[in-house]
């Protein structure tokens, strides 16, 4: 059998082969050694660093005086810091720490970021032509209160890579409150589900200044659907009943996500025209809509949509009937014991959509 595998492969050839195999083998263990030696290597640097720092960090939150001068870090740790590895790491923690501070203690963590020359390296980054780097260096500046970027910061609100204009328009909103939003007025991006959330919850923490309800009306008639939805969500988030009529308006718009928010609006804002208005609009509207002017009448329906809908339960929609009585059994005193008597009749779903309904209600 030998002598067959022999003359079918040279022996030199195969000892090449061999030799080449071993080759492989012994790289690929260099590779393995260096890789998990630079990891080992970046830990114990890593370590070292956070363990100086932790020093200074601590001295930051205890310091009452305001006063980032009083630190006297010494030459060793700047030594340290020429090496970019540590600085980023440095960054990244101080950013971390303050998250969970407030009033004398942020501060001094600012001053201790301004005290070891890492705005330079921030501000670095602004001008970087690599997305993800300039997005960071965004995040950093506003992340520390470095005020005097914010111009900088503002014009890549419309920058075209998205995360870039992320992380400036959550930043003019975390420096500026409210007076952030001006991006609004120029946008021309869409500005996504998840950043509307993201900007949503900056603003808790501001204080609105009577600047919504000035803006607003513009907002919401922008050529920018996304701005539509976002001011409508703010309309609705701080209640905003001067824009009624302005909402309004927005059911005439062909996106129909655009006339779902306004119907949710419509319903925070609501005033005594706000129900007949949507029963209007009803017909108009796609079935998802449909589903969502039946959900807002639940809470805000008058007498004048009992007709309305009455004439619902004869939809061919079993959906439909079933929200249209919801609304009839919680919004008019006789309207369980209409849904009663129609689910006497001998034909459609009214008799389980009575059952259902009162049982919803306790009753």
């Amino acid at each position: 059998m030998l002598k067959a595998f022999t003359k079918i492969i040279n022996p030199d050839y195969l000892l090449i082969g061999i030799e080449i195999l071993s080759t492989g083998f012994f790289i690929i263990i260099i590779i393995i050694y260096s890789t998990l030696y630079l990891k080992k290597t970046r830990f114990f640097f890593r370590q070292r660093i956070q363990s100086e720092l932790e020093v200074w960090v601590t001295k930051a939150i205890l310091d009452e005086s305001e006063d980032g001068n009083n630190f006297n870090i010494p030459a060793s740790f700047y030594r340290i810091l020429k090496r970019p590895i540590a600085k980023e790491f440095t960054v990244d923690e101080l950013i971390k720490t303050k998250k969970n501070l407030t009033g004398t203690a942020a501060k001094n963590i600012i001053a201790l970021y301004e005290e070891l020359g890492l705005k330079k390296l921030s501000v670095k980054k602004l001008d970087n032509r690599k997305w993800y780097i300039r997005a960071k260096g965004i995040h950093e500046l506003y992340s520390m209160q470095q005020m005097d970027t914010l111009p900088r910061i503002y014009h890549n609100t419309n920058n075209q890579y998205e995360f870039v204009r992320m992380e400036a328009q959550i930043g003019v909103v975390n420096m500026t409150g409210f007076e952030g939003l001006r991006f609004l007025d120029m946008v021309t991006y869409p500005i996504t589900e998840w950043q509307q959330i993201k900007l949503l919850d900056q603003l808790r923490s501001a204080e609105e200044n009577g600047q919504l309800a000035t803006h607003l009306p513009k907002w919401l008639s922008s050529s920018n659907d996304t701005v539509i939805i976002f001011a409508l969500k703010l309309a609705a988030e701080y209640q905003q009943f001067s824009v009624h009529d302005a909402v309004v308006k927005c059911f005439t718009n062909r996106n129909t996500s655009v006339r779902m928010q306004a119907i949710k609006t419509l319903v925070r804002i609501a005033n005594e025209s706000t129900a007949q208005i949507l029963t209007e609009h009803y017909p108009n509207e796609k079935f998802a809509n449909q589903l969502a002017v039946l959900d807002a009448l639940v809470k805000i329906a008058t007498l004048d949509q009992a007709w309305f809908l009455i004439g619902l339960l004869d939809d061919k929609s079993d959906i439909i009937k079933l929200k249209a009585g919801r609304v009839l059994a919680h919004s008019f005193p006789r309207g369980l014991e209409a849904l009663e008597e129609r689910g006497k009749a001998p034909y459609g779903p009214y008799q389980d959509i009575y059952l259902h309904i009162k049982s919803e209600m306790g009753k």
